[in-house]
């Protein structure tokens, strides 16, 4: 399992033979009660010299016992990154009405994703 000490600690630059083979093009952190949600835009250097099209690279962190361990992972290449992109957008309506509401500090974090998955 990875551990970071901090959540700035988490990132997709990449060197090989000290070249850069990745790069970040964006990062937000989300965090809340020991969990923090890292969202990182990327894009991979192809043979010869060429960038790929930007991903999408979303990691969800857990602080156990003052480190932070990756807790999933996913990637999703550009297309998939704009349909997710896309979809928030429509959902943003919904989403602001939620965030209105007064936080429900009973609900935990497995009912909380579970809304998610609907």
């Amino acid at each position: 399992m990875v551990r970071v000490a901090e959540l700035d600690d988490v990132t997709y630059d990449l060197e090989v033979d000290g070249e850069e083979v990745r790069r970040t093009i964006g990062r937000r952190v989300f965090e809340t009660r020991g969990w923090a949600t890292i969202v990182i835009a990327f894009q991979e250097r192809r043979p010869p010299a060429d960038w790929s099209t930007a991903k999408l690279a979303v990691v969800r962190l857990q602080k156990q016992r003052g480190a932070w361990a990756v807790h999933a992972r996913i990637t999703l290449g550009g297309p998939d990154a704009v349909q997710l992109a896309d979809t928030l957008g429509e959902w943003r309506p919904i989403l602001a009405d939620l965030a209105d509401e007064p936080e429900d500090e009973a609900e935990d974090e497995a009912e909380a994703e579970a809304h998610l998955e609907d």
